[in-house]
C-alpha cells in the first residue's frame, strides 16, 4: 500500500512517501517550490510523486487542525475553523505525537526518554515519553500554551530585529557575539518566570540587538537545562527546539538522539509511523535524485586547486543541514575561507560554518559527547583546531560538527586527509541566502550561473 505523510500549513511544509511499512520518499516542500519554508505542498511535488510512486491510497496529516482551531480562538488569532486544504483526504494526528513517533521510530534505541519540545502543536508545547518495545506512551512533564520555550525563542528573534519562524538560527549564531548582562539576563529570565505570553511578542527597550541574542540563548539554554538535567539513559530529542545545536550540547549526561529533520517537516513522516510503529532507517538522503557516481576525485582535486566546490549528487537531504550531497565544500585550513564562502552566499560575516569529519578523528580536534551525525550539536574546538582550522571555529571556541560514518562521504574524507593531511572539510548548504538548498539539475544550472562557481 502506498501512503503519504503530509506537513502543511505550519512554516515548513512537507512530504512523504511510504510502500507498506518502507520510506521511499520525504522531501521539504520549499526544495520543489523554490520558495523558503514554504508552508504549503506545491503542485509540481505532488505531481512528481504521483509520477513515481502512484496514487495514495492513505494520506495522514501531522496534527489535527479541528483541535488547532480551538486554540486559535482561544488566543484570539481566528475565530474560525481553518482547514487544510489538499487534493487527497487526510487522517488527521497528534502534532507532538507525530513528533514523537519520528524521533523514536528513526532512533537506535528500544527503551528511551522521548523529549517533545516546540513552540506549539494543537495545545502542547512540551511533552514526555516512555518507549519500549516499539511502543510509546506519554508519560511526565507536560506543557500547555501559552506556556512555550519555542515561543519564546521566537518572541526574541522578533524582538532582536529578525524574522521569527524562520530565522532563528541567525539569531543563536550571533549570540556568542553578544555580552550577556546582568540587566538583560534577569530582564528576559523574569518574562519567562512570569508566565508571559509570548505568542503576542515582546518589547525589549533599551536592549540591544546582540545584547538580546546573547541573553536570549543564556535564558533558553537554562530553562533547557532544568528539563533535561534528570533525565537519564537514552534520550530522543525531537521538536523544533531540538535544532539549537548551542544548547543540544547540554544534554552530554545522556545517550542522545536527534533525527536529521526534527522541526514539524519531520513528522511528514512521523505521521506515517505513529500508525505503522515499525522502525526505519533514520538517513536524511530519501529527496531527488541527481543521479551519477559520487564524485570524490574530482572534489579532492578541485579543492586543492581552488579551496570551494559546489556537489550535488545523489538524494536531496531532508532537513534544513546539507550533509554532503548538497554541498558547498571548503579547505578550512585557508585563513580567510570563511570570509570567502560567506561572500559567494551573501550571508553574514558572524554566522558559523561546520566542518563534516571522520568519528575516529573527532577526538582529536574536539572535545564533546552528544553524537553530532546530522549537525546537531556543537563541541569545543581544542587548540589545535582554533590554530590551524579558523575557518570552521565560531566566535564562542565551538564548532557544529558532521561526524561521517558513512559512505560515500567516508571516502572523501579520508581520500582528502590522505592527499592533504587536512583530516576535516568545511560543509554549508548549496544556496544563497534567503534561498532553498539547491534540489534539482535546474537549481543547479542557476547556482552556477548566479555564482560562477562550479558544481560537480
Amino acid at each position: 500500500m502506498i501512503c503519504w505523510g503530509v506537513t502543511q500549513g505550519s512554516h515548513d511544509g512537507a512530504l512523504s512517501v511510504f510502500k507498506n511499512d518502507e520510506l521511499l520518499f520525504a522531501t521539504d516542500a520549499e526544495r520543489f517550490s523554490r520558495k523558503k519554508n514554504d508552508p504549503i505542498i506545491p503542485p509540481n511535488l505532488i505531481e512528481y510523486v504521483e509520477k513515481k510512486y502512484g496514487i495514495p491510497e492513505k494520506v495522514y496529516y501531522y496534527e489535527n487542525p479541528i483541535f488547532k482551531s480551538f486554540r486559535r480562538t482561544y488566543a484570539k488569532q481566528s475565530p474560525i475553523l481553518v482547514l487544510p486544504k489538499f487534493k487527497y483526504k487526510l487522517t488527521y494526528t497528534s502534532h507532538h505525537l507525530s513528533h514523537a513517533a519520528y524521533g523514536y521510530y528513526t532512533s537506535p534505541f528500544d527503551e528511551c526518554t522521548v523529549l517533545v519540545i516546540d513552540a506549539i502543536g494543537e495545545w502542547d508545547t512540551l511533552t514526555t515519553w516512555q518507549a519500549k518495545g516499539g511502543k510509546l506512551k506519554r508519560k511526565g512533564l507536560h506543557w500547555k500554551y501559552p506556556k512555550s520555550l519555542g515561543l519564546f525563542y521566537s518572541a526574541m528573534t522578533q524582538a532582536a530585529g529578525w524574522k521569527p519562524n524562520e530565522e532563528e538560527y541567525i539569531m543563536m549564531g550571533a549570540a556568542p557575539l553578544g555580552n550577556i548582562t546582568p540587566g538583560g539576563y534577569r530582564k528576559i529570565r523574569k518574562l519567562w518566570d512570569d508566565n508571559f505570553n509570548f505568542h503576542r511578542g515582546v518589547k525589549l527597550n533599551g536592549l540591544g540587538k546582540l545584547q538580546i541574542s546573547a541573553c536570549a540563548q543564556s535564558v533558553y539554554e537554562g530553562i533547557l537545562w532544568d528539563i533535561v538535567k534528570n533525565i537519564q539513559g537514552n534520550l530522543v530529542f525531537v521538536g523544533g527546539c531540538a535544532l539549537n545545536v548551542k544548547a543540544n550540547s547540554q544534554l552530554e549526561h545522556c545517550n542522545v538522539f536527534i533525527p536529521p529533520n526534527p522541526g514539524d517537516a519531520g513528522s511528514a513522516i512521523g505521521c506515517v509511523l505513529s500508525r505503522t510503529k515499525k522502525k526505519i532507517d533514520p538517513s536524511p538522503y530519501t529527496g531527488y535524485e541527481l543521479r551519477g557516481e559520487y564524485p570524490t576525485k574530482e572534489i579532492v582535486k578541485t579543492l586543492k586547486n581552488s579551496k570551494i566546490v559546489g556537489v550535488a549528487k545523489g538524494r536531496a537531504e531532508f532537513g534544513p543541514r546539507a550533509l554532503g550531497n548538497r554541498s558547498l565544500l571548503a579547505d578550512p585550513s585557508v585563513v580567510d575561507i570563511k570570509d570567502r564562502v560567506n561572500r559567494i552566499k551573501g550571508r553574514e560575516e558572524f554566522r558559523p560554518f561546520a566542518p563534516m569529519i571522520l568519528k575516529e578523528d573527532v577526538n582529536e580536534y574536539f572535545q564533546g559527547n552528544v553524537f553530532s551525525t546530522y549537525m546537531n550539536s556543537t563541541y569545543n574546538a581544542k587548540s589545535r583546531t582554533k590554530v590551524h582550522f579558523p575557518g570552521i571555529v565560531h566566535a564562542d571556541g565551538t564548532s557544529r560538527l558532521q561526524i561521517v560514518e558513512n559512505e560515500p562521504h567516508r571516502t572523501l574524507l579520508k581520500e582528502w586527509k590522505a592527499e592533504t593531511g587536512c583530516p576535516m572539510i568545511l560543509n554549508t548548504s548549496l544556496n544563497l541566502k534567503g534561498e532553498p538548498i539547491v534540489n534539482d539539475e535546474y537549481d543547479v544550472k542557476k547556482f552556477e550561473q548566479n555564482t560562477g562557481l562550479k558544481v560537480l
